[in-house]
């Protein structure tokens, strides 16, 4: 008997409480719409830009992803970003990579940046390709969901420092709170990092736009022990 793929929204079987929790408030699902024929959008190109078979199994890989994913949207970690949208249908193939892999467009961030899908390792990319944001589309919807949490929940402040004006924390990294604060590791990955308690949250992303990637750190305080905690590690921040 064949295996049957049931969307996310329909098993979120290996999400975490909030993660499903976040998906039953906060996503949406496009309705039904006609299945186009599995191969009309699908030609695979090699490094050098020329066509090519592509790998082994490509059609059926996306075909999966579809069936899983496809047609769903939900928020991003912040306001800013917009929201991840995922084709219902196969919308592209694979182009290889100057490294060798094979990406495919698997959906849009909401300004219209492709969302990307790495072949070798099922890493979630956008905007330019090996620009990962997520080790896969369920790491992404963790991580989603914790951000939003916190945007949510009026308890929590932002931290902002007292010298700068920076709507981040200049000149910190996120390794600075790991042996202070446990790390998340449903919604963490090497390129988009948080760390939270009761008391403390912070995140830290590699900016997709920025041709460097440099990390850009966010941290909230739910109380005076937080902030005193984030203060011992940031230095002052604003009242």
């Amino acid at each position: 008997m064949p295996h049957v793929i049931r969307h996310v929204l329909d098993d979120p079987a290996g999400l975490s409480v909030r993660a499903r929790r976040f998906l039953e408030t906060r996503s949406r699902r496009n309705p039904a719409t006609v299945v186009e024929p599995p191969d009309r959008y699908y030609e695979c190109w090699n490094a050098d830009d020329e066509p090519d078979p592509g790998p082994d199994g490509g059609l059926a890989r996306l075909q999966e992803f579809a069936a899983r994913y496809g047609g769903m949207w939900f928020p991003g970690e912040r306001p800013a970003p917009g929201g991840y949208e995922f084709h219902d249908t196969v919308e592209s193939g694979w182009q290889q990579t100057d490294a060798g892999d094979w990406e495919a467009e698997v959906g849009l961030v909401e300004q219209a940046w492709p969302v990307l899908l790495s072949w070798s390792t099922g890493r979630i990319g956008v905007i330019h390709a090996e620009n990962w944001v997520a080790t896969s589309v369920d790491n992404l919807i963790e991580s989603s969901a914790l951000g939003n949490e916190i945007s949510d929940d009026d308890s929590w402040r932002e931290a902002v420092p007292v010298d700068g004006g920076s709507w981040h924390l200049s000149g910190i990294t996120s390794d600075r709170f790991a042996d202070h604060v446990p790390e998340v590791p449903e919604a963490s990955s090497l390129w988009n990092r948080w760390y939270m308690d009761e008391h403390v949250a912070v995140h830290g992303w590699r900016a997709t736009y920025d041709p460097a990637r440099f990390e850009v750190v966010l941290a909230w305080y739910r109380d005076p022990l937080g902030r005193h905690r984030l203060e011992s590690l940031t230095g002052p921040l604003r009242p």
